[in-house]
């Protein structure tokens, strides 16, 4: 397995190397962490592209679409890229324009800075008292 794997990761990473969207590194990043074989042989067949699989994604998830948009979890978004890889037919892929947005692993982090004045502390506060200062 390690041979088809590599060879998978090969194919892949030919592609990768041309122009590609985000949504294409988020396929590819999937795909490189999978060991099933099937879609690794998938992958290797002539004609299969992670921008073929981008495009039958954008397929599927357009007949999910209610209004003018579609929101799709990326289990059910990666089970179609695998369908896509392992079907022995080739699936159906219509040309349809689309906005992709990749949900992001976590959100940075930002520290929002309190613009609240201090008030100033009293005297009493400000003097303690030490016990050695009684010796």
């Amino acid at each position: 397995m390690p041979n088809i794997k590599t060879q998978a990761h090969a194919k892949m990473l030919q592609e990768m190397n041309g122009e590609h969207s985000g949504a294409e590194d988020a396929i590819h990043n999937w795909l490189c962490d999978q060991d099933d074989e099937t879609l690794l042989q998938g992958i290797l067949k002539e004609g299969s592209t992670i921008k073929g699989a981008m495009k039958y994604c954008v397929s599927q998830a357009e007949k999910q679409k209610t209004g003018n948009a579609a929101m799709v979890d990326d289990q059910t978004v990666f089970s179609w890229v695998r369908k896509y890889f392992v079907s022995d037919d080739q699936v159906e892929v219509e040309n349809t324009p689309a906005v992709v947005t990749v949900a992001a692993k976590s959100a940075p982090k930002v520290k929002v800075e309190s613009k609240r004045k201090e008030t100033p502390k009293k005297t009493e506060e400000l003097e303690q008292l030490s016990l050695l200062d009684f010796l």
